[in-house]
């Protein structure tokens, strides 16, 4: 995973590349990935609510996570954030620049 290791959990992980790259998921991906890992439903919730099989939706849920990671592995948005993220932090990084960094992290 093209992610710094243990910069987040999985939890947090499939969140923040929710947060990226939902819009290039299919409808059920997103919907699904979004009630696993958003609203904290089980498959079988999801299932029940969307009268699909258990088995359907963790298929999907398993493409949704592999796509969102070869997406990652190609744009590194995520990972990119999480740089600039950890720059403000860093005292050593002027000023100047940490505004222009805050300025870009709120665009997104």
């Amino acid at each position: 995973m093209p992610l710094k290791a243990n910069a987040l959990s999985a939890h947090d992980t499939f969140n923040a590349l929710l947060d990226a790259y939902e819009s290039l998921l299919t409808s059920h991906q997103a919907q699904w990935m979004d009630m696993y890992y958003r609203y904290n439903l089980s498959l079988q919730e999801i299932a029940q609510k969307d009268d699909v099989s258990r088995a359907a939706v963790s298929d999907t849920l398993t493409k949704a996570r592999q796509h969102l990671f070869r997406l990652e592995k190609h744009l590194r948005l995520v990972a990119i954030q999480q740089t600039l993220t950890g720059w403000l932090d860093d005292p050593s990084v002027p000023l100047p620049l940490k505004k222009q960094i805050k300025r870009l992290l709120k665009r997104e």
